[in-house]
């Protein structure tokens, strides 16, 4: 990266600037419940995947199986109402990662564009950001089905630029976890690791990032340094 070209922060946000307490394997379960009821065979599908792997095994079993797209469209729909349940039911235990508050804070009176690319609900993101008083400082924020495909696909992030108006090497990704670090690299995109993700070293997969910081706390000063 070269600094004097930096001119957005885009920010993950689960592990990286809040704790939540959402109860994924619950989610999961309930995702693959309404997989099961709609032509996906018991037993094939695990709450260990992801999300997103969850989904996309779906959908080419779907397309192996001939299932008609008109009668995908009220399942998909199913199933984001179930993660948006298991999101916004989490909002009441949601913790900012100590100063992460104040360093959007600082980082937007420099005068940086400020992003955030979740994988979760828009409407999740941005109480979770109300409550630890941060919403106010973020020019977008980019939610689950916001952009043409969710990280870690390159498109994550070559959308989000787009709408900001800036080149991908005028941007810098700061996540918590290895899908993040892969989107990154995936767009061409300068990233950096915060040491703060919900399964802490285990979240990078064995593939720690060049740069890995302690939290996001130490996000300014590492800026200034550069």
């Amino acid at each position: 990266m070269a600094p004097e070209k930096l001119k957005g922060i885009v920010f993950d946000l689960d592990g990286t600037l809040i704790q939540s307490k959402i109860d994924f394997p619950k989610m999961k379960r309930n995702m693959i419940g309404i997989l099961e009821s709609n032509g996906i065979s018991e037993g094939v599908l695990t709450p260990t995947d992801t999300t997103v792997v969850t989904l996309e095994k779906a959908e080419r079993m779907w397309d192996e199986s001939g299932k008609p797209e008109e009668e995908r469209i009220p399942v998909r729909a199913e199933l984001n109402d179930a993660m948006n349940r298991g999101e916004l039911e989490a909002i009441p235990l949601v913790r900012e990662i100590e100063g992460a508050s104040e360093t959007i804070r600082k980082l937007k009176e420099k005068g940086y564009k400020m992003v955030i690319l979740t994988r979760s609900h828009n409407s999740y993101a941005v109480e979770a950001l109300r409550k630890i008083g941060a919403l106010r400082h973020f020019d977008l924020i980019l939610g689950r089905g916001e952009t043409r495909k969710p990280k870690p696909y390159a498109e994550a992030l070559r959308h989000t630029a787009e709408l900001i108006g800036l080149e991908l090497d005028e941007l810098v990704f700061v996540g918590d976890h290895h899908i993040d670090a892969q989107s990154a690299v995936n767009a061409g995109c300068t990233f950096i690791g915060v040491d703060t993700g919900r399964r802490g070293r285990d979240s990078w997969q064995g593939e720690q990032p060049e740069t890995l910081l302690g939290s996001i706390k130490d996000l300014p000063e590492y800026l200034d340094d550069i």
